[in-house]
């Protein structure tokens, strides 16, 4: 791949994250890229085919790469799940979430955009009920419907975020990302559950 397509993806990103779609600055991506006009054009017919080839390419490959673990746990899942949403108070999500920014955003317009946030988000969801369905297979949570706990983890996760994003600050998320422990430790059965 191209060093400068890739930089205009990179800083496609972080111009969306930051900005929002709409409010993107072409200018600015071409500035942070360090990229000419032409340049982009040779990649990209628009900026829109640039959001969405970095939609694809780079927010959908990233959340997948974190949450990807889920998938190749082997052992003791409810544990690993609650470390991993306690690793993502590590992150800075003032911003909020790159993912849940754009659909937002996109989720009442433009069809490209939304059909690939749709995937991405249910990418995301089928880990989660994977994570899930082994933990109940394994006894380490009573039989749950994995799907709708799957989807009120995510929703969770996303409205943590944007309550971050909107308080400019962690105190929110980290206050739910602690209930929603609580939740998954009580669907522990009655033996293993911890004093």
């Amino acid at each position: 791949m191209s060093d400068i397509r890739e930089r205009l993806l990179e800083a496609t990103f972080h111009e969306i994250h930051e900005y929002g779609y709409h409010a993107a600055s072409l200018s600015r991506i071409l500035k942070k890229a360090e990229a000419k006009k032409g340049s982009m054009y040779h990649y990209f017919s628009s900026k829109k085919e640039m959001a969405l080839v970095m939609i694809e390419e780079k927010l959908k490959a990233r959340s997948e790469k974190y949450w990807l673990s889920l998938s190749t746990c082997k052992k003791d899942y409810l544990a690993f799940l609650i470390s991993m949403l306690q690793d993502t108070k590590k992150h800075d999500f003032t911003k909020g979430c790159p993912l849940g920014n754009l659909l937002q955003q996109c989720s009442s317009g433009d069809e490209d955009f939304l059909c690939l946030l749709k995937e991405a988000l249910s990418n995301m969801q089928k880990l989660f009920e994977g994570i899930l369905q082994k933990a109940c297979d394994a006894k380490e949570i009573s039989n749950i419907d994995v799907k709708s706990t799957a989807l009120f983890i995510i929703s969770s996760l996303q409205g943590a975020l944007l309550l971050s994003k909107q308080s400019a600050s962690s105190y929110e998320f980290d206050i739910c990302m602690q209930q929603v422990e609580v939740y998954l430790l009580n669907l522990a059965p009655a033996s293993k559950k911890q004093c």
